[in-house]
């Protein structure tokens, strides 16, 4: 059975080697990343290019040729199966495997395995998902399933690129590309680049304006001892601001250092001897700050910070240049954006969520709460009258043995003053005890204090209000 080489080329890869051979006619569908694809074709000697940008040229070669005359022939070679990014793999096999995959789950501190959980975030960033759908990764012990479902009312789709024409001239700079200039001390870009870079600069300002975004030179900040501590990594070159979003940008040149700092340090080594026991091992900056340059240039968004891994450098490449990519800049300024909305929109339905889950609760622990406080007042008024009865019942048996005492005595000694006496005390006395001089009634608590409540409550609950008990317990040990 035929079986499709490594050698041999994917259907796309035919149609941009007929295209070049045709001598690269304007309007042919070749796709996007043509200059990519003959990249590849470059490397497998079927043709050649030249230039970058407007000026790039492809031409076919022999070999190429000979390909094509092997693909028109009787035996054509089999096609092999385009090349998938990871991302593209991942939602192939979610859905090959009926919309729910279980992948290994990789530790929080091990480097090794697969991060499964951050290649899904991707694939929703990068557009691979499938419009109308959304990849849920939840955790199931040591692994993730992965579903693939139906996003519930939006789904993630690439923002367009929109073309961004840098001008060859510039007859008034943008104020924002003007301070890029002149601040000479800011410049991580040799001074033989330095009107292209400004001119990039500018083509970036102007587009920000256009989309009503904006924009300024970064300023200066100020360090702990009040002076200025600017830095291309912290504060970067230029400030873009849309709503409440804040991106720094900073344009640099690969083998370039920062101009001011370098021509500082190179000032105070200027007279340092390099056989100085101190300074030895230690690099002393020599020769003007862009001697090492490559004059490839690179764009940096939001530079220092963590991009959980979107994209945030451009720089020119053999098959494109720092110019052709702005646009992918924008793109991603505008899914950033809205990547952030959609987090403040999920934020804000879980916040709404948590809250009434929490009023819920309350209303709940509160009509529990008012059924413990009226259980607590009962027992609390059934103590009160068992006690009650009990001192009753006691004073009436005592108020009984003193008459029965008093009618013995009596019975003894009924001829004696002095007992007669003592006996009508005694009998008076019994009166005052006997609860039964007056109708009984049953007994009522006339006020009670909530420290009362107390005892009668279960473990958990405070007689102050239905959320004491929680918070009391909270930082019980």
């Amino acid at each position: 059975m035929d079986v499709a080489q490594r050698k041999t080329l994917t259907e796309k890869q035919v149609l941009l080697l007929r295209w070049i051979a045709d001598g690269c006619p304007e309007g042919a569908a070749v796709g996007d990343y043509y200059r990519i694809s003959a990249a590849a074709l470059r490397s497998r000697g079927l043709v050649n290019t030249w230039g970058r940008g407007p000026s790039w040229r492809a031409q076919i070669t022999p070999g190429g040729r000979e390909y094509l005359a092997q693909v028109d022939g009787l035996s054509p070679p089999i096609p092999r199966e385009a090349n998938v990014s990871v991302t593209e793999r991942l939602v192939h096999d979610v859905r090959a495997s009926g919309g729910t995959l279980r992948v290994p789950r990789r530790g929080w501190y091990s480097a090794d395995g697969v991060d499964f959980e951050k290649r899904a975030r991707l694939a929703t960033r990068q557009g691979k998902v499938p419009d109308g759908k959304q990849l849920i990764v939840t955790a199931v012990e040591r692994e993730l399933e992965i579903q693939l479902v139906d996003a519930p009312g939006r789904s993630y789709r690439r923002a367009e690129l929109s073309p961004i024409k840098v001008p060859d001239r510039v007859g008034r700079l943008h104020p924002a590309a003007r301070h890029f200039r002149e601040r000479s001390e800011r410049h991580e870009v040799s001074r033989g680049q330095l009107a292209r870079a400004t001119r990039i600069v500018h083509a970036i300002a102007a587009e920000a304006e256009r989309r009503g975004w904006a924009v300024e030179g970064s300023s200066d900040s100020e360090n702990g001892y009040g002076r200025s501590s600017w830095t291309g990594t912290k504060d970067g070159h230029l400030v873009i601001a849309v709503k409440e979003h804040v991106f720094t940008l900073r344009l640099q040149e690969k083998g370039v250092h920062s101009r001011g700092r370098w021509d500082e340090e190179v000032r105070l080594y200027r007279n340092v001897s390099r056989d100085t026991s101190f300074y030895r091992d230690r690099e002393i900056p020599s020769g003007p700050y862009d001697a090492a340059a490559t004059a490839q240039l690179e764009l940096e968004l939001n530079p220092g910070a963590r991009h959980g891994g979107r994209q945030s450098r451009w720089s020119d490449r053999r098959s494109w240049t720092l110019e052709e990519r702005l646009p992918h800049l924008f793109r991603e300024i505008d899914e950033r954006i809205v990547e952030h909305e959609h987090h403040e929109e999920d934020r804000r339905i879980a916040a709404e969520k948590a809250a009434k889950v929490a009023q819920r609760e309350a209303q709940q622990r509160q009509r529990k709460w008012s059924l413990l406080m009226d259980r607590a007042a009962e027992r609390l008024l059934q103590e009160h009258r068992t006690t009650e009865l009990r001192k009753q019942t006691d004073a009436w048996h005592q108020a009984e043995r003193i008459r029965c005492y008093c009618d013995a005595a009596q019975a003894a000694y009924p001829d004696r003053a002095d007992t007669a006496k003592w006996l009508e005390w005694a009998r008076a006395f019994a009166t005052t005890l006997d609860p039964l001089t007056e109708r009984p009634t049953t007994p009522e608590l006339s006020e009670v204090c909530l420290e009362e409540l107390q005892p009668y409550l279960p473990v958990g609950w405070s007689a102050l209000g239905p959320e004491e008990g929680r918070r009391r317990n909270r930082y019980e040990p």
